[in-house]
């Protein structure tokens, strides 16, 4: 998680990538269909993350780890670009890995929005 910590923060897709299997899904939206392996993870990471965020910052804390399965408790606050707005994220992660590496990534946030 510090590794995925620094990758947003720096806005490091290169380094997120590092953080996944081949394969790994990646579902960001419960309405939409999972993000399925790197070139689509890092599309969505590129259009979302490295071209409309700055001063970004990341936190979170274990909430739950069985054999693969980790939940995570995190918030994030950054200013996006375009609408100019501060925002502030609270959420969920529940992650499944393979050996090292992230196979699936599932989340869930709210979003707290205030006018720059």
């Amino acid at each position: 998680m510090e590794d995925y910590r620094r990758a947003w923060e720096h806005q490091d897709a290169n380094l997120l990538l590092t953080l996944f299997t081949e394969d790994a899904t990646y579902l960001e939206n419960p309405f939409n269909e999972p993000l399925a392996g790197h070139d689509a993870i890092r599309d969505y990471w590129q259009r979302v993350v490295m071209t409309n965020q700055k001063d970004i910052r990341f936190r979170w804390r274990p909430v739950y780890s069985s054999g693969n399965d980790h939940s995570i408790e995190w918030d994030a606050e950054f200013t996006r670009l375009k609408p100019s707005q501060r925002v502030k994220l609270r959420g969920m992660m529940f992650l499944a890995f393979s050996g090292e590496r992230i196979a699936r990534l599932r989340e869930y946030w709210h979003k707290h929005e205030t006018p720059q």
